[in-house]
């Protein structure tokens, strides 16, 4: 009779705490959640945007300087850490340095790679903001560990006509090492599109 006791008091136990915890489960499903969040009237946007800036890198990373400035619209700013760009004329030049004599040419198995993550998109109507942390990551052939080069963060403001995303304005912020000619104007700073709002 004991054992019959034991065994309904522990089923008991069981029960309430499934009770418990589906109730929190419930509680917290039924939240608001401040991020906007994705749907079927923005996924294709968002989708856009993220490809977008997946091929900008990737034309990066292929020394398609002369097709960057496409991705802008015509006013577009270009902020790399201070070293500005108005304009698709001023930032396909910015994209194409004047070649350095002092610089060695590079390897000819070394190729560098843009890792895009914490992708941060928000769309409102034609407008859009984009944050992510890009990373270079340079091989220099096989057999060689892959080091990564620079590291940081881009802010994005993008504004859709005829129906394709281009980037307004896009501000590029090294966190660890950057290239040597954006040294003089570079400054530390947060996201530059939020501090532009207060």
């Amino acid at each position: 009779m004991s054992r019959n006791r034991d065994t309904i008091h522990d089923t008991s136990r069981i029960i309430q705490a499934f009770a418990v915890t589906a109730t929190i489960l419930l509680i917290s499903l039924t939240q608001p959640v401040s991020a906007q969040q994705v749907t079927m009237a923005t996924l294709l946007d968002h989708v856009q945007i993220e490809d977008l800036l997946t091929r900008y890198y990737y034309d990066l990373s292929r020394s398609k300087a002369h097709e960057l400035s496409e991705y802008f619209t015509e006013d577009a700013l270009l902020d790399v850490d201070g070293t500005v760009a108005k304009g698709r004329a001023e930032i396909a030049q910015l994209y194409s340095p004047a070649p350095n004599p002092k610089q060695p040419a590079p390897a000819p198995n070394r190729r560098m790679h843009m890792l895009l993550n914490n992708l941060i998109i928000t769309i409102k109507g034609d407008t859009a903001t984009a944050h992510l942390i890009w990373t270079g990551v340079v091989d220099e052939g096989i057999g060689k560990l892959p080091q990564i080069a620079e590291q940081g963060r881009e802010d994005d403001e993008l504004v859709k006509q005829n129906g394709k995303w281009l980037i307004k304005r896009r501000y590029v912020t090294a966190d660890g090492r950057m290239p040597n000619r954006f040294d003089k104007n570079y400054r530390p700073r947060e996201n530059p599109l939020e501090q532009s709002k207060e």
